[in-house]
């Protein structure tokens, strides 16, 4: 069962790709306004700032940031000594990452787990619009796990736009 509802999806998903409140009312074909499409982004990035929260406290983290936004929480492990992102994707549901260079000393080119963090950076960077060069996404998934949280962390969310007689803003 998925966190969100239709709507909530798709008004996140279209948020996440850089869309504006307005452009995805008039993109959306559901007759949404952008007053209707803000009140679901904000239920939105309530609902999953709830989850993340609770995943981080199930895990006993120290929270240092949550980007709401950007659907991710920062925190730490002490007994693990690693920092920790928890993030929120449509596709996998909440996904906590352990910042890590190496599974139990294995190099992440002979980790029985390569192929789920592969899909797992896949998909953070798909739903999110996260673009890595060639040379990025050549790096240890460890290396480029770091370099796909830190990019969202960073990442610029859309702000409001009016659209001018009917033509779109972007």
């Amino acid at each position: 069962m998925s966190l969100l509802s239709s709507d909530e999806a798709k008004v996140w998903l279209m948020f996440q790709q850089g869309k504006p409140t307005s452009m995805i009312a008039e993109d959306a074909d559901e007759g949404w306004t952008p007053a209707y499409v803000s009140r679901v982004l904000n239920r939105t990035r309530s609902k999953i700032e709830g989850a993340l929260k609770e995943y981080a406290e199930s895990h006993r983290l120290d929270v240092e940031k949550v980007l709401d936004y950007h659907g991710l929480l920062l925190g730490f492990d002490y007994q693990a000594n690693a920092q920790v992102y928890i993030v929120y994707t449509e596709r996998q549901g909440i996904i906590v990452w352990y910042r890590h260079g190496s599974y139990a000393g294995t190099p992440c080119s002979r980790c029985p787990k390569e192929a789920d963090c592969a899909d797992t950076l896949d998909t953070v960077e798909e739903e999110y619009g996260i673009h890595l060069s060639d040379e990025e996404r050549a790096l240890s998934h460890a290396e480029r796990s770091t370099l796909v949280f830190e990019k969202l962390a960073a990442k610029e969310v859309p702000r409001y736009q009016r659209s001018r007689g009917g033509e779109k803003n972007g």
